[in-house]
Parts: C-alpha cells; sequence; structure tokens
C-alpha cells in the first residue's frame, strides 16, 4: 500500500496560480497532492491583504488587479471547479493621460480607438498595420508556452512601432502599455510582448472576484476537490532542494529550523524563475543560467484609501512616458468591483517604471509614500489634492520579482529553453517564465505541467489509484 500512495502522490511546490490550478488537476484525477508554500498565506503574487480602518476594511490586490474574459484556460478552470458564479464585472475602461487630459478607451470595442481624441487621424490609420500584425502574430501566441513566438522575435516594441506605426502610436498607445504590464518602457520590451498584451486585454470585457483578484487562490482550494482528503497544504514551508532519485522525486524543505525530506512520484515547481534554478539540482547549467537570468522588474507601489472615491470611471489611468518619467499608471481599484474599499470610499493605487521602484527597494516607507505623492502631483494634480484631502490610510507594497520583461530575443531564448527539457520528467516547471506575465498564463502552465505529470506511467497497478 505504501507504494501504491507513493505513485498517486505529487508534490507542488509554490501556491501561487499556477501552483494551485496545478494541484487542481491533479486532485481532479485522483492524485494525492502536497501542496508546499514558502510565506504564511497562499496566492504568491496572486493575493490579496486586508487593511483595517476605523472598523471597515480596504482589501488590497498585491499583483495583478483585473482579469480579462479572453484569459480562456482561467474561464474553463473556474467552470470545472463551480467557481464561475464567483465572476463579477468591472470597469471595461482604460484612460490614457495626454496633456492632462484623461482619453477613455473601451476594452471591448476596439473600434473606439478610430474616435478617441487621444490619436490624430494620421495615427488612426495607422492602427491598421497594428492590427494587422497582431492577427499575424496570435498563431504564434499560447498562454502556457510562448516559446513558438521566438520565431518572430526580431525587434522591440519600439522598433516595431518606428517601423511599423508612427511615433504618436508609440507614445501614446503602445508605449503605455508596455509600461503599465512590464514597468519598463517599449525599447526594452520586444515586440511580441506587445502583441501578447494587446491579444489578452483588448476585444474582450473584464472581470474580478468579491474582494479582488487575489481571493482566486483561496477559492480554489475550498473546493470539493481540494478540501478532500488527499490534499495536504503545509504554509511557511521553504523548499531548498528538488531532486530526481530513481523513478522518484524527493524534496527537502525547512520550517521552524527543522528540515524535512519527502519522496512523491512527481513534483511541480511553480516558483518564480530564479528560484527555480536554485533549488531544482537536476538542471542542466545551460538552463540553471536561463533561469537565473530571466530578467523580472521591480514593483514599489503605494495604495491610498480615500474617504471618497474620486470622480472618475475608469479601471486605470495609464501615464505615458512622454507625460512623466516615473508614474505609469493610477489604479481605480473602487472601480474594479465590490469589496475592495468600503460603500462610499475611494482606493487609489499609484504603480511607478521599474527604475523609480528599483530606487526604492530599500527606502523607508513614509519616504516611498512622498515621493508617490510628489510624482503624482507632478501629472494629474487634481487627483493628488483628491488624495491629499480625503485620505485615511496609506500602504507600500513591494516586490523584487514582480513581472518578466523580455527583450527583443527574449523569446528565441526561451524557445531554446524550452526544446531542452525532457517532457517526460517527474520534475516538471510551471510559472509565468514560459510565457509573459499574467494570472491566465501562469494558470495555464501549471494545468500543462499537470498534464505532463498524469501522463507519467505509472509504478504499481492503476488499482491503488483514488477516483
Amino acid at each position: 500500500m505504501a507504494d501504491e500512495r507513493r505513485t498517486e502522490h505529487v508534490i507542488v511546490v509554490g501556491s501561487g496560480i499556477a501552483g494551485t490550478a496545478a494541484a487542481f488537476r491533479l486532485r481532479q484525477a485522483g492524485r494525492e497532492v502536497t501542496l508546499l508554500e514558502g510565506e504564511e498565506h497562499v496566492g504568491g503574487r496572486m493575493s490579496s491583504r486586508e487593511v483595517p480602518v476605523g472598523g471597515e476594511l480596504y482589501r488590497l490586490d498585491r499583483g495583478a488587479s483585473w482579469l480579462s474574459r479572453n484569459y480562456t484556460p482561467m474561464i474553463g478552470l473556474l467552470e470545472d471547479a463551480g467557481l464561475s458564479a464567483r465572476m463579477l464585472p468591472c470597469s471595461d475602461e482604460l484612460g490614457v493621460l495626454r496633456d492632462g487630459r484623461v482619453h477613455r478607451l473601451s476594452l471591448v470595442r476596439t473600434s473606439g480607438l478610430l474616435r478617441t481624441g487621444l490619436l490624430g487621424w494620421r495615427a488612426k490609420l495607422k492602427a491598421v498595420n497594428l492590427f494587422r500584425d497582431l492577427a499575424a502574430a496570435r498563431r504564434r501566441l499560447r498562454w502556457e508556452d510562448m516559446s513558438g513566438a521566438g520565431a518572430i522575435d526580431g525587434e522591440s516594441a519600439q522598433e516595431h512601432a518606428l517601423r511599423r506605426l508612427d511615433r504618436e502610436l508609440l507614445d501614446y498607445l503602445v508605449e503605455p502599455l508596455c509600461s503599465t504590464q512590464f514597468l519598463v518602457p517599449a525599447e526594452e520590451v520586444a515586440a511580441v510582448g506587445a502583441f501578447s498584451i494587446m491579444w489578452g486585454t483588448f476585444g474582450a470585457a473584464s472581470f474580478t472576484f468579491d474582494g479582488g483578484v487575489g481571493r482566486l487562490p483561496g477559492h480554489l482550494l475550498d473546493t470539493s476537490v481540494m478540501s478532500a482528503p488527499g490534499t495536504r497544504v503545509e504554509l511557511g514551508a521553504r523548499v531548498t532542494e528538488v531532486r530526481r532519485d530513481g523513478d522518484e522525486v524527493v524534496v527537502v524543505w525547512e520550517r521552524d529550523g527543522g528540515t524535512r525530506t519527502e519522496r512523491a512520484r512527481a513534483c511541480v515547481v511553480a516558483v518564480p524563475a530564479p528560484a527555480t534554478a536554485r533549488i531544482v539540482t537536476d538542471l542542466t547549467e545551460d538552463q540553471r543560467r536561463y533561469l537565473a537570468g530571466v530578467r523580472y522588474t521591480s514593483d514599489v507601489h503605494v495604495t491610498f484609501g480615500l474617504r471618497r472615491p474620486p470622480a472618475e470611471t475608469a479601471l486605470g489611468v495609464a501615464v505615458p512616458r512622454r507625460e512623466h518619467p516615473d508614474l505609469c499608471v493610477a489604479l481605480y481599484e473602487h472601480n474594479l468591483g465590490p469589496g475592495r474599499a468600503p460603500a462610499g470610499r475611494g482606493l487609489v493605487t499609484l504603480v511607478f517604471r521599474h527604475h523609480w521602484s528599483a530606487a526604492r527597494t530599500a527606502a523607508d516607507d513614509d519616504t516611498v509614500i512622498a515621493d508617490a505623492r510628489t510624482a503624482l502631483g507632478e501629472v494629474m494634480p487634481d487627483l493628488a489634492a483628491h488624495i491629499d484631502e480625503h485620505r485615511e490610510m496609506a500602504v507600500v507594497q513591494r516586490w523584487e520579482n514582480a513581472v518578466i520583461a523580455r527583450p527583443a530575443g527574449g523569446y528565441r531564448d526561451l524557445a531554446a529553453f524550452t526544446a531542452s527539457l525532457d517532457p517526460a520528467s517527474p520534475v516538471q516547471l510551471a510559472g509565468d517564465h514560459f510565457s509573459y506575465s499574467t494570472t491566465n498564463a501562469a494558470l495555464a502552465t501549471g494545468e500543462r505541467a499537470a498534464r505532463k505529470i498524469l501522463d507519467l506511467p505509472v509504478t504499481v497497478p492503476e488499482r491503488g489509484m483514488v477516483g
């Protein structure tokens, strides 16, 4: 019987959406799952936190703030998990600032780009090339693995915009999208990255969950599939080693000064690329070098709780670099759905480009808040004044490895890396380093890792399997 349980048992390292999606699919197929999480809460970069103020709660997303109906893998998982009823609509408008004025674009109706005052007629005509190139690129884009885009990865988003579009489209559409998603300007992002943003965001309605996007990993763990016997979740479990040993996998982890060693039939490693490079011992030197070198941008952002919400309907206002060198987006999180702010109050998050955040990684919270307020006042003085008048709390959140910003050529490097991996290995990797940094892409990589493990040959008769 011990051998039969060993055959069923899979360890998942990391409880972000990649890890929880993998764990759900493995449990759904009857495998026993142990989920190891280094922090004291589940969710990883897709998590939320609650901030009490005067007997009321503000709920803050630590990472992504809204989701798109284009996220078909996520929607499929929600349906299978019985969670689709938890999807709530939110604002479908994205604002872009130009010369002190906010121009709102519909994320659903891309035809609005032709009517907006954000762009002149020459830029609007050139936008035809943008949609034509996006249609061609989409044939290479896959949520669970963007390595197929290596074949079209030859230039940066800025180079593509100047070659196929024009300066106005670069400054007021392409660059703001790149900065909002990757926290770096268009010259530091592959053109494939810009296509990925548009593919994932435009042409579909947005949705969220009551209380924040970060509720999803917890909702998955609360389903009947995950809460049934056969699931074990260990928090504060810092994994130090994952290695193959014959037809098993050995996982070493630490907690409270003690070291534990567990064996399982297989393991999904769903942590950021640099952490994967450190703990998976069977990687080749080239594989380890690739993972250690994946570029993550830093994110130090500030969220303000307000006694009154600002008069803005968009889910966020992107700030082009031409308008301000540091601030890249102001998110109006109270427009993203119920439960973010107490009734009648506002919640605004200021997100900055990588260089600003990297310079303040070690700064104290008061300094970061003051610097953020100064930057906002330079470009959006009305919002800054509103925050000054109605502010009742301010919270700083920090991510060292926030999102991946692949430069031109980065998807070719990804293709070489994925081609070097053994698809039949009992150690399968998952995470946004196979795609680009969205919750949906990470989720899809977790599902793919689970499928590969389910395809592994069993070492004992199937009669020992649960379900």
